[in-house]
């Protein structure tokens, strides 16, 4: 089980910033620290304005671009369209040319009409009369054609002139759209990653101002202090920040301990608990060299001295003999309460009497992630002792 509450890291820059709050408006021992997280609170709260604005012109930017492009779409629709009537017109008006000229180099080149001109010289009228009626329906149909296809020829040239430039325009205002969307977007990502560094930053400022706290507080034996250090710590790192509180406490506060000889059965059983340093932490775990919880740790080592202890910690501590904690022994248990807010008895440790941190030295299985190992011994949560 796990010696700190087992606090998460969801929606970190909100918490950074809502603690950067509580921390700035609390400052008393140490003000110069506390000006530099209300510095940094404040550089992430100007960059998060710029990243907002960022994120908002880029979506405008990108509308703006899909707008372009579907003007674009449609013009090029208009000129398919243009295309194919220019491609008809002039189709049916080079027909009509050749129609008109076959018959115009028939009458006056081969003096030889087709049936339609010989129906205009057939009538009861001079010869002069019916070579002035083929001029204006034949000669002056095709003038009146050819007038008809430049005009339209030009009309259509006109156009497709017009579409061509608008073309040009939808297609330059569409890169340049493209390049700004682009450019906006690297901005973006630069201010995210800067935002990410500096809220980073931040964390690593309140979890030190929190160690810092936690150690006046424990010194001060404000319980409170040490309890709203560690909690602000989880809050922004999690267990591991928390757990950095509750080392540095342990450093700077160590308990009074009166150490007594220990028993045979004690001496044993702290043994088999140090033979498995190093064996990882496995909730529920209760096997030598392949994991242990922290009941299941001095279950098995008391069990190896001959002891039979319960299997957990909220079973373990109603049932054994209390002792007090100036009279600890190696291999007396050391018991914690609601440590993760379940109102039990929730973690136990071994005291080891001697070792890296002197007579307050323990054998802790902590929590998953780390393994068996000597450990300060520390206060927060301790509700006494018991020996087996």
């Amino acid at each position: 089980m796990i010696h700190v509450r087992r606090w998460g890291t969801t929606r970190l820059t909100s918490l950074l910033v809502a603690a950067a709050f509580v921390f700035a408006s609390t400052l008393t021992p140490m003000t110069a620290q506390g000006a530099t997280i209300a510095q940094t609170k404040a550089e992430i709260a100007q960059l998060s304005i710029s990243l907002a604005r960022q994120e908002q012109r880029s979506e405008t930017m990108g509308n703006q671009y899909d707008a372009e492009q579907a003007k674009l779409q449609s013009i090029r629709a208009s000129i398919v369209t243009l295309d194919t009537q220019e491609v008809r017109s002039r189709a049916a008006v080079s027909v009509a040319s050749k129609a008109l000229v076959t018959a115009v180099v028939r009458a006056y080149v081969l003096g030889v009409a087709d049936a339609q001109i010989l129906s205009l010289f057939n009538q009861n009228v001079t010869e002069s009369d019916a070579r002035q009626v083929y001029e204006d329906q034949v000669i002056g149909n095709l003038t009146t054609l050819k007038k008809t296809y430049e005009k339209q020829k030009r009309s259509l040239d006109s156009t497709i002139a017009q579409v061509a430039l608008q073309r040009s325009k939808a297609q330059r205002r569409t890169n340049e759209m493209q390049l700004l969307l682009a450019q906006n977007v690297r901005l973006e990502n630069s201010t995210r990653a800067t935002l990410a560094v500096v809220t980073q930053t931040l964390k690593g400022q309140i979890i030190a101002y929190e160690i810092t706290m936690g150690v006046v507080a424990a010194k001060a034996r404000n319980s409170a202090g040490e309890e709203q250090a560690v909690a602000a710590a989880a809050a922004v790192g999690g267990t591991a920040a928390a757990n950095k509180v509750l080392a540095a406490i342990a450093a700077a506060t160590p308990p009074a301990i009166t150490e007594v000889a220990g028993s045979a059965q004690g001496d044993r059983a702290l043994k088999f608990a140090e033979s498995q340093i190093g064996v990882p932490y496995v909730w529920g775990g209760e096997t030598p060299g392949v994991g242990f919880d922290c009941s299941g740790l001095v279950q098995w080592a008391w069990a190896k001295a001959g002891i039979t202890v319960a299997r957990t910690t909220y079973t373990q501590w109603p049932a054994l003999h209390h002792v007090s904690l100036s009279a600890l022994q190696p291999g007396d248990l050391l018991y914690y309460y609601n440590l993760d807010g379940d109102h039990e008895v929730d973690h136990v440790v071994m005291y080891a009497g001697s070792g890296p941190w002197g007579k307050s030295t323990i054998i802790d299985s902590a929590h998953t992630g780390t393994n068996v190992s000597f450990a300060p011994l520390f206060t927060f949560g301790l509700i006494g002792a018991a020996r087996p």
